[in-house]
């Protein structure tokens, strides 16, 4: 029982995300940073690099990556930035899947 809690205690989630700006406008390679550099846990890992994807009408959205450990909760991640860390500067951040490494 011991070693399964510990085997469960390293597993990792890698999850795919996308972010959304409120403009196309936006330098959208210089929030990707700042989300890096901002949202900063033990247990959690960004992608070294993103893609921009068309939406619509210009606007593009922030498609990344991050691997995070299983004390963390990537609802809570996403709660942050778009409530409190970055309200202004982004519409929406979505988790579209999330697998086991």
């Amino acid at each position: 029982m011991e070693k399964l809690a510990k085997k469960e205690a390293k597993q990792r989630s890698l999850c795919a995300l996308e972010i959304k700006p409120w403009s196309e406008e936006q330098d959208l390679m210089e929030l990707f940073k700042k989300v890096k550099a901002t949202v900063v846990k033990e247990g959690l890992v960004w992608s070294e690099n993103c893609e921009l994807k068309p939406v619509a009408f210009g606007l593009k959205k922030i498609a990344l990556t991050a691997v995070i450990n299983q004390t963390i909760s990537m609802d809570e991640i996403i709660e942050e930035i778009t409530e409190d860390t970055f309200p202004d500067e982004i519409q929406s951040m979505e988790l579209l899947s999330m697998s086991l490494l």
